[in-house]
């Protein structure tokens, strides 16, 4: 969900946001629209501030103020969605809310002097305002959050609200044209091996690696059978919730395709499945997001109890079998916020989940990888000659990391280290996969990040072989191509879903194959179970079925960066296949199933594929005339 502004929607809706992104295709006169709303947003923005500060002067709200608030009111749905995922409509609604709350905190605090007490007492009844949370909850994330955005915007003078939200959105009117925000680069040498077409690779053989990938698991410790699973929270199912009176509307045994995380039985589960179905297994990915969704009351201690809890199980269930984990989102406390390494106040820095990392992993990694996990949660490590991985800790830029607007350019130094690990790996012909909780590229990818990140992928794109993603919960796939040639595929990043229902989802697990000699994904397939006959049976353990077989579904011979830039051209041609892979992509969730998902819902699933920077619609563009000039009935109908 998106509805932001600095420490009342800013704060509350990046923290508990949802996780399914798709891209959002943009009509043909957005333009215009862009321009007509421009001069809207700004009138509503000083209209906003005025009826405000009649408000707070009277303590009562005008019958226009009420009308505003009306306009920015939160939209019931968009609890479960990531920001990408919201129809253009509501981005164009929470970009005006964006830029009219900010603009009014901001005057608070700076022009009138509003100490911290009174702008978080304001915050909170701006929250309960927009029924983002209930009273009690607006206070407790408003309290976990302001300290911090305080803090940037004391020291941060210049910063405006067109610059916080154009990090937050990226797009509308909420664009961002602040070059200290845009212009920062890192040092990309020249060289490398050309790039002369799409990248293929080997077909699938015997003797592939098989690799298992786990993700978003959200283990939530308050889950409780038969509690509140329509709570109007942006998380339910837990125990200070209640028993609801309608039998139906508490929480399933297994888990709830409502807005709820994982109980620690479907946890441990999915765990044991994975290593039971998939023995032979090398190595076992696991892309983050252990912490549930109650960001409201999350603690550090609350967080190491889960965190250990959950990797422990991987010790006793995988054994020997290395486990390379990275961090989500949702690990740190309070969520999504990443302070840079010299910020050293200890109520704002990660250093605790850092050294809990560097601990906790240290049961599979070198210990050579210590300084880089405490430094900031990032390292790199030797699988077997020839073959390496990194795992970064790319929620440094996801949009709604704070410590962004107040230093974008400390980004740089991971970056950096990437690109200089990566010409290491050249020198000693290594090959090696990227593992990153967020998918890079997406919406809610910073998108001078993004950039950079496209710039180091053109340099090594014959030394990175995949990409391992997590944080959407959705079982997808990204193609990458290159920013100086654009009509060369040269990655993929593969997204392990979730076991995690949230929301709407079936719970899964993916297992790649890899080439052993260049270390290519060959082919992948992904494990399910069906919710609802699972909470059907809920004496006995759920039935894990193949939900797919990738080459085989799609007739593909490998899962190439080249055959799957073929694949997403059929697709863009050929609705009944793009479909299928609607319907995998959702794990065919039965709410999702009884929905549907019409053209326009296609093709935003579509260009979602193709996107690999915020506002870069160009491969979506292309899609998007073949798809829409199809003679179809599917979409006859919707013409």
């Amino acid at each position: 969900m998106g509805r932001v502004a600095v420490v009342s929607s800013l704060v509350i809706v990046a923290a508990v946001i949802g996780s399914i992104a798709s891209y959002q295709v943009k009509p043909a006169n957005y333009a215009k629209l862009v321009e007509k709303q421009k001069k809207f947003d700004e009138a509503f923005e000083k209209e906003f501030y005025v009826e405000h500060t009649k408000y707070v002067e009277t303590g009562e709200r005008s019958e226009r103020l009420e009308e505003m608030f009306e306009h920015m009111r939160q939209q019931p749905d968009m609890f479960r969605m990531e920001m990408d995922n919201h129809p253009l409509p509501y981005l164009t609604t929470e970009c005006t809310a964006c830029r009219a709350l900010v603009t009014t905190y901001l005057t608070y605090r700076r022009v009138l002097g509003w100490d911290r007490d009174r702008i978080a007492a304001q915050a909170a009844s701006t929250c309960e305002t927009l029924n983002i949370l209930t009273p009690a909850n607006c206070v407790k994330i408003v309290n976990k959050n302001i300290d911090i955005l305080l803090y940037i915007i004391d020291n941060r003078p210049s910063l405006s609200a067109q610059t916080i939200c154009g990090i937050i959105f990226q797009s509308g009117t909420c664009v961002l044209e602040d070059p200290a925000f845009l212009n920062w680069s890192i040092n990309v040498p020249a060289g490398g091996r050309p790039i002369t077409g799409s990248k293929t690779s080997p077909n699938r053989g015997a003797s592939d690696i098989k690799i298992i990938h786990i993700t978003d698991v959200h283990y939530d410790p308050h889950y409780r059978t038969g509690y509140n699973a329509v709570c109007g929270e942006p998380c339910c199912c837990r125990e200070g919730q209640g028993i609801p009176s309608n039998p139906a509307d508490g929480a399933g045994e297994w888990g709830d395709y409502r807005d709820c995380d994982s109980p620690w039985k479907a946890v441990e589960d999915a765990v044991r499945a994975a290593a039971r179905q998939h023995p032979d297994a090398a190595y076992v990915y696991h892309t983050g997001d252990i912490i549930d969704h109650g960001v409201w009351e999350t603690t550090v201690a609350g967080n190491i109890v889960s965190m250990t809890r959950t990797l422990q199980l991987f010790r006793d269930v995988f054994g020997s079998k290395p486990v390379y984990s990275v961090l989500g989102n949702h690990e740190n406390n309070p969520t999504n916020v990443f302070a840079p390494s010299y910020i050293d106040r200890t109520d704002f820095s990660a250093s605790w989940l850092y050294d809990f990392s560097a601990d906790q992993w240290s049961t599979w990694l070198p210990t050579a990888t210590q300084q880089t996990i405490r430094q900031g949660g990032f390292y790199t490590a030797l699988v077997r000659p020839g073959f390496r991985i990194i795992g970064m800790n790319n929620n440094d830029a996801y949009t709604f990391n704070w410590w962004i607007l107040y230093d974008p350019t400390y980004l740089q130094a991971q970056l950096q280290w990437v690109h200089d690990t990566l010409l290491q790996a050249e020198a000693a012909g290594e090959k090696v996969h990227i593992l990153a909780h967020i998918p890079i590229g997406t919406g809610t990818s910073y998108r001078t990040w993004a950039r950079q990140y496209r710039r180091i992928l053109d340099r090594f794109w014959d030394v990175i072989t995949a990409h391992f993603h997590g944080h959407t919960h959705a079982d997808e796939f990204n193609v990458f191509y290159s920013l100086a040639n654009p009509q060369h595929a040269i990655s993929v990043g593969f997204n392990g879903g979730g076991t995690v229902p949230f929301s709407n989802y079936n719970p899964n697990y993916v297992v790649y194959y890899v080439n052993p000699q260049t270390y290519q994904v060959t082919d992948f397939e992904s494990w399910y179970f069906n919710l609802t006959e699972a909470n059907q049976n809920p004496n006995r353990s759920p039935i894990w079925t193949q939900l797919y077989s990738f080459s085989r579904d799609f007739q593909l011979s490998n899962v190439s960066p080249a055959s799957l830039d073929g694949l997403v051209r059929r697709f863009a041609s050929n609705p009944t296949d793009l479909r299928r892979y609607w319907e995998m992509k959702v794990k065919r969730g039965d709410p999702f199933l009884a929905a549907g998902c019409d053209g326009d819902c296609l093709l935003n699933h579509l260009c979602e594929i193709v996107t690999n920077e915020a506002n870069d619609d160009s491969k979506c563009n292309a899609l998007a005339a073949i798809f829409r000039n199809l003679d179809d009935e599917l979409f006859n109908e919707e013409k």
